[in-house]
């Protein structure tokens, strides 16, 4: 049979005692990140890709549009989340607000009492450029035969939810942006 050998590798060659590991202790200076730096690197993406990108997705569906209004964005960096706000401004902004939004039907037009209220001229049919669903069908178009009437009773506008559509077609491009973003203000914040 042969012989087990057995590890001394735990114990000293020379007096059998067991060997103690020896632990070496070096101060390492950290780095504080330069969290400034970080921020910076992301209002600055925010300000001169995000923002302009989302005022263009805001401004491709009023582009026909007769009354457009004009669009502003504000963004919100925390420590939970990034977001940009974009909203309607200028006198049409209330346009934007019926059609995006919606509005309760029916209701006369013009409101009851109102005693400057002269003849309406309108056409009886009419085709949306753009769909509830946030698609486009091409121009808007009156169509029908023109009436003139001292009041009628609207049916209510359906609600586009354009803001819901965008930041749906939007939200691949945020993403991968922001995340670049991020990954440059931690090497600017590290350096």
């Amino acid at each position: 049979m042969d012989s087990v050998e057995v590890c001394k590798c735990h114990e000293d060659l020379q007096g059998g005692y067991p060997v103690m590991p020896q632990v070496l202790f070096r101060q390492i200076k950290a780095r504080i990140p330069n969290w400034k730096a970080f921020y910076a690197e992301i209002e600055r993406t925010l300000n001169a890709e995000v923002k302009p990108e989302l005022v263009g997705w805001f401004d491709k569906i009023v582009a026909e549009w007769k009354n457009r209004p004009s669009f502003k964005a504000i963004n919100k960096t925390t420590r939970d989340g990034i977001s940009v706000y974009v909203y309607p401004a200028g006198v049409n902004a209330k346009i934007w607000k019926y059609v995006s939004s919606g509005t309760r039907g029916p209701y006369p037009i013009p409101k009851p009492g109102n005693k400057r209220a002269k003849l309406l001229r309108f056409r009886g049919g009419y085709k949306p450029r753009t769909t509830p669903q946030g698609g486009y069908k091409g121009p808007g178009k009156a169509t029908g035969k023109m009436f003139i009437r001292k009041h009628v009773t609207h049916p209510g506008i359906k609600a586009r939810n354009f803001e819901r559509h965008i930041a749906r077609w939007y939200q691949k491009q945020f993403r991968r942006t922001m995340k670049n973003a991020v990954a440059r203000g931690l090497r600017r914040a590290r350096a």
